[in-house]
């Protein structure tokens, strides 16, 4: 289900907005691959839980559903040694990302901003990125979050990560098949035989899983979310939104 501004809501949610669409609420309306990464960017399009504070805060403001959000962060779980972390682990500003290898806005974030952030901050020993799964589109979303650990397992979660998010291609319907998350490990030269019976035994399933169940416990509701110090950022923003934060948080160290 999306709305005008092309994110999009999960169904039953929709259902509790035309309920309340009959009381006046008007409703909202995805953008994907190369020249629409741009749109999203700049909008901000995020997928949402959307709960019904949300909603209310929508309709008082179209603003609010382009816009940054920025908002005092729950505290942060720590990154564990077995989460993806890409750059030097002893960077001092680490940036906790919650994505979706389904969600248009977080392919968006990973083809356009993610490289400029990777160049300018990562790269230099400044920061470090920790991924988190928010698996929450459907079923293909979580094999294809298991498949980029298992690929974790053969040091190429990262290389992975990219190649998921350059593959997108609709919700559901095969893009992310057992077949095609396989071939891309071919394509990467990951040792077909470990990678193939990690991906058929869905051996990080749980894991997976219980990233989902933090996220929620934690209050996100838009993919792809992102905390950086005590900022938290929903949406593909533009790099100089991250920027910002970032240097907000390099000059507390």
């Amino acid at each position: 289900m999306r709305s005008r501004g092309g994110a999009r809501r999960d169904p039953s949610i929709h259902r509790g907005r035309r309920r309340r669409r009959r009381r006046g609420v008007s409703k909202r309306s995805r953008s994907r691959a190369t020249r629409k990464d741009q749109t999203a960017v700049r909008s901000g399009r995020l997928r949402s839980w959307a709960f019904p504070a949300i909603f209310i805060v929508a309709a008082l403001s179209a603003v609010v559903v382009v816009a940054l959000t920025v908002a005092s962060s729950p505290a942060s779980e720590g990154v564990k040694a077995t989460r993806p972390v890409l750059g030097d682990q002893a960077a001092p500003v680490l940036i906790e990302e919650y994505g979706d290898f389904q969600c248009p806005s977080c392919g968006a974030f990973a083809r356009t901003v993610e490289p400029q952030i990777r160049a300018v901050y990562i790269d230099t020993g400044r920061v470090r990125l920790a991924w988190h799964d928010f698996a929450w589109i459907g079923q293909e979303s979580r094999t294809a979050a298991n498949a980029a650990r298992c690929a974790g397992d053969q040091g190429q979660f990262w290389e992975y990560h990219d190649l998921l998010y350059q593959n997108q291609a609709g919700e559901n319907g095969g893009a992310f098949s057992t077949g095609n998350l396989k071939g891309f490990g071919d394509t990467l030269g990951l040792e077909p035989t470990a990678f193939g019976a990690c991906v058929d035994a869905d051996r990080y399933g749980s894991a997976v899983q219980a990233d989902f169940a933090k996220v929620r416990k934690n209050g996100f509701n838009g993919t792809p979310t992102f905390v950086i110090g005590d900022q938290r950022i929903v949406g593909a923003q533009p790099f100089e939104v991250f920027a910002a934060a970032i240097d907000a948080a390099l000059a507390t160290q």
